[in-house]
């Protein structure tokens, strides 16, 4: 939903928000501090001030919401939003954003000396297993009859007892037993196979 355009008429209007609610905008800031503490105080209150800013001239007071109400919700999410555009917030976990130096603290500095630190997933290596079992799983029960897959699918997929299995083919439970173990020993071959190529 886009910002209503402003007449002539309603530019004072809009300033007088404004100077009746700079309150929010300090609240505003107080709780972007909160979530976003490596960015300066005065930074978050200027970004406030422009959700401020943009709330009150979005404003609309026939639908019955008080302006506070609405420019403390809105204001936040626009300041968020600007923040973004302008890079000071990035789509990642606040510890391992760099801090943001306020002006008067990066004057002469280097940008080359801002840096990111290199993070290590610990689960990635169990995940990248898993992948690889998952795929090797597939690959070695493409190599299986329908029939072969089935029972093995009804078993550890659906938790079948060996009976049960026995009543859906019509075989006897020592039958799906056998079977079973010679279907692990061919997959256990099929494997050692699969991992040397």
């Amino acid at each position: 939903m886009g910002a209503k355009t402003l007449e002539r008429g309603e530019v004072g209007e809009v300033t007088e928000l404004l100077n009746d609610n700079l309150t929010i905008a300090h609240q505003i800031a107080s709780r972007l501090k909160r979530r976003y503490s490596w960015v300066a105080m005065d930074d978050l209150y200027s970004y406030a001030l422009l959700g401020l800013t943009m709330s009150a001239n979005a404003y609309d007071s026939t639908r019955g919401v008080p302006f506070p109400n609405f420019a403390s919700q809105k204001g936040m999410f626009w300041a968020i939003d600007e923040m973004r555009k302008d890079g000071v917030l990035r789509r990642r976990s606040s510890s391992n954003m760099p801090r943001v130096l306020p002006f008067s603290e990066a004057i002469g500095r280097s940008v080359a000396e801002s840096w990111t630190p290199d993070v290590r997933d610990s689960h990635a290596d169990d995940d990248r297993r898993q992948l690889e079992a998952r795929d090797l799983c597939m690959a070695l029960l493409s190599h299986l009859r329908s029939r072969d897959r089935n029972l093995l699918v009804m078993y550890y997929a659906d938790h079948m007892t060996f009976k049960e299995i026995a009543k859906v083919f019509s075989i006897s439970e020592s039958s799906v037993c056998l079977r079973h173990k010679a279907l692990i020993r061919r997959l256990r071959r099929l494997a050692t196979v699969m991992r040397v190529a």
